[in-house]
């Protein structure tokens, strides 16, 4: 429900700046990657705006993208250090064979993109990666 709560009232966009610290983007290249500005403004991020429903349903999918990557590399972990969330956005703006050529970010504007993702990612891990 805490989540639930959260996205109903909309996750501040200051938040975007630590994702985008994280994943090695700067914060107008994070809303662009996950196309958060694409149906309506995201606001001025340093006056502690919410985003949208939407929005904020869309920027927690990338956390748990990050989630997996960072479970998937721990499952098969060698005790090397993995910085999942930049690998993450290093791979979501990289063209993808799997994707038809497409970069991973041309999905981040439904859910359903997300669950695209998630799978391709799973498949990556389990070795049936096409």
């Amino acid at each position: 429900m805490d989540r639930i709560n959260c996205l109903r009232a909309g996750i501040e966009s200051v938040a975007l700046v630590e994702i985008a610290k994280a994943v090695g983007r700067s914060t107008l290249e994070l809303i662009e990657l996950l196309q958060l500005a694409r149906y309506s403004h995201v606001g001025t991020v340093g006056r502690r705006a919410r985003l949208t429903t939407e929005q904020s349903e869309r920027v927690l999918a990338f956390l748990r993208l990050i989630e997996v990557v960072d479970h998937m590399v721990t499952a098969a972990s060698d005790d090397k250090p993995f910085d999942a969330p930049r690998w993450l956005g290093d791979w979501i703006a990289t063209p993808c064979p799997a994707l038809g050529g497409q970069c991973p970010a041309a999905f981040t504007d439904t859910l359903e993109g997300y669950r695209v993702l998630d799978q391709l990612l799973s498949q990556m891990a389990s070795g049936a990666y096409a």
